[in-house]
């Protein structure tokens, strides 16, 4: 029940209908959801530890702020991981694991033609990026990779208009990346992938440049 809670309230997140700042009202998620108080702080507490919600004494449970503080230490962890990650499954991946990669990114560009949800956009670029990786990655590399996804996700709404048709391309060279079993290619594509969110998000906070890219270059 928890689970549920917590994916009504990131749908609601990422649809916009809940901005930052905005209370959340546990008796009013209670009548929604028809649940107790107990699965709900449950699921906040879970929120919490993914940087979405944070609980402000006297005040209670509210939608967290972006943040540039939190938007580097979040992208520097996915530089670090998902190139070296990428670079192997390049390697690994068979031709019926690409078949699959194809049919999602197929999916992706669907919804983005057809206007769909911005959840579901979400959900499917996320499950478009686990597919990529997947070959090369580990139980621990998912679960890491999972949890630093949802706290990203906010920041790819912020930058889905301006980033989507450079982010559209480097998705098709992926592809082609993986056909040629290009491990390095691959590896370097995402890092570009990377900072094309992270650089058009420090944009919308008034910075020209995005902190680690030199680091990560």
């Amino acid at each position: 029940m928890p689970s549920v809670v917590a994916n009504h309230l990131r749908h609601e997140i990422v649809e916009g209908r809940m901005e930052p700042g905005d209370r959340i009202n546990v008796r009013q998620l209670g009548q929604i959801l028809s649940v107790s108080a107990i699965p709900i702080r449950e699921a906040l507490r879970l929120l919490e530890s993914e940087g979405m919600v944070e609980t402000i004494p006297n005040v209670g449970a509210i939608v967290a702020n972006v943040s540039m503080l939190e938007l580097e230490a979040v992208y520097d962890l996915r530089l670090l991981i998902e190139p070296a990650i990428a670079c192997r499954s390049a390697g690994n991946m068979s031709d019926d694991h690409r078949a699959t990669l194809r049919k999602t990114l197929d999916e992706l560009v669907s919804v983005e033609r057809s206007g769909g949800s911005m959840n579901r956009f979400i959900l499917t670029h996320r499950r478009f990026h686990w597919e990529l990786l997947a070959p090369g990655a580990t139980p621990l590399v998912e679960s890491t990779l999972r949890r630093l996804w949802r706290i990203s996700e906010r920041y790819i709404v912020l930058t889905r208009e301006t980033a989507l048709p450079v982010a559209d391309i480097q998705h098709e060279e992926m592809i082609e990346m993986c056909a040629r079993h290009d491990g390095d290619g691959l590896a370097d594509l995402v890092t570009a992938h990377l900072l094309l969110t992270a650089k058009s998000v420090a944009v919308l906070f008034g910075k020209n440049s995005y902190a680690t890219e030199s680091v990560s270059a």
